[in-house]
């Protein structure tokens, strides 16, 4: 489509996005419309015989306006519609208005796209074909390439925070735990029984925080208990039994929503608790954000939550926040979070704007970066 042919409301859509920094063409919008996307402009009688023209609706504004923030040279749209799903509601970064939802069908097929093609998802259904000693050291090698590349090094953010403030040592960031305890656990989902000991389940479920508080000898003992009577293998095989793919595929809209809530106080506390292993200036209200999830051991699920909230790895985090248990832990998160959100980036005794609190942080980084 040229610029000749392209519609007055295009036009005048086109030029309301440039206005905002935004890139884009007359053929990509097309494309979101064919997908079922943006919304095609409605027509308007000019009067008897004269025709009608195309009009330009607000909201089609706010539509393209996400779903330029969204895209990418060479991006699936299903990338594009689940990295829209994650802002809807919240303040547009031009408007301020709230972000539009996309079509519900939309979400659902590219959580379910996504989901197939999760590394995560084929190393569990790798685990489970797994039948021979071969096969299975290929799975543990599979799983920790994958790893190694998906999860951060940078161990407990109090200990990189350590690192890059004292001088005298070199910075080394530490292992992180959670990449072996993935690893079992993605084995204890696939594998047969004996494969994975108590104590690496106990290492792995805690380190998840799929059950917050429990002590990990206790788990261990538990577990081989389990073992020992014969209802461990019963237990397995209905885990194994789930799903995450059919759960995409019949999940409702308003379940959904609900996963989404979560993900986004995970993902904003997490953010809050990796950025303090990156000098972000101190404050009652961080600290209380982060007692709570170490508290809790939701430090891994809550540094993947802000790595991945507004990626096609946002399918992942949606999917473990579709677990109830999860939805509990992220409503205690939520309880701190709002009691403290004043005090989150605001220091003690200092009416900070945001601006300040940037400037103190800006401040403090190029020395840890230069070393």
């Amino acid at each position: 489509m040229t610029r000749d042919d392209t519609s007055p409301a295009d036009q005048e859509l086109l030029k309301l996005l440039h206005d905002r920094d935004l890139a884009t063409s007359a053929a990509r919008l097309e494309r979101w419309r064919r997908a079922g996307l943006l919304p095609r402009h409605a027509r308007k009688a000019l009067g008897r015989g004269r025709g009608s023209s195309s009009v330009l609706d607000p909201h089609t504004v706010e539509i393209a306006d996400v779903l330029a923030r969204c895209s990418g040279q060479g991006k699936d749209l299903r990338a594009t519609v689940l990295a829209w799903y994650m802002r809807a509601g919240t303040p547009g970064a031009h408007s301020r208005l709230p972000v539009p939802e996309p079509p519900f069908e939309a979400v659902r097929d590219a959580l379910v796209w996504a989901l197939r093609r999760s590394p995560v998802q084929r190393l569990i259904e790798q685990a489970r074909r797994a039948g021979d000693d071969t096969e299975t050291d290929a799975l543990y090698a599979d799983a920790d390439k994958y790893l190694a590349r998906s999860v951060g090094p940078f161990g407990h953010p109090g200990r990189m925070r350590e690192a890059l403030l004292d001088r005298s040592q070199d910075i080394q960031p530490p292992p992180r735990g959670g990449q072996r305890s993935m690893v079992n656990l993605i084995a204890l989902l696939g594998l047969p029984l004996g494969e994975v000991s108590g104590e690496s389940f106990a290492q792995a479920v805690t380190d998840s925080g799929l059950l917050p508080g429990m002590d990990g000898a206790a788990l261990a003992a538990a577990f081989e208990q389990a073992e020992r009577d014969g209802t461990l293998e019963h237990m397995l095989r209905v885990a194994r039994q789930h799903d995450a793919v059919a759960e995409a595929e019949t999940v409702s809209p308003a379940r959904l929503a609900r996963a989404r809530d979560v993900a986004r106080v995970l993902g904003f506390c997490g953010s809050v608790y990796l950025l303090h292993g990156f000098l972000l200036p101190d404050t009652p209200g961080q600290q209380a954000i982060r007692a709570r999830i170490d508290e809790l051991g939701l430090g891994e699920a809550a540094i993947t939550a802000a790595r991945s909230v507004d990626k096609v790895d946002a399918a992942n985090v949606l999917g473990f926040c579709l677990q109830p248990s999860f939805g509990h832990l992220a409503e205690q998160l939520d309880e701190v979070m709002t009691e403290h959100m004043a005090d989150v980036f605001r220091r003690p005794g200092e009416p900070d704007s945001a601006e300040d609190f940037m400037a103190a942080w800006l401040a403090a980084v190029p020395d840890a970066a230069q070393r």
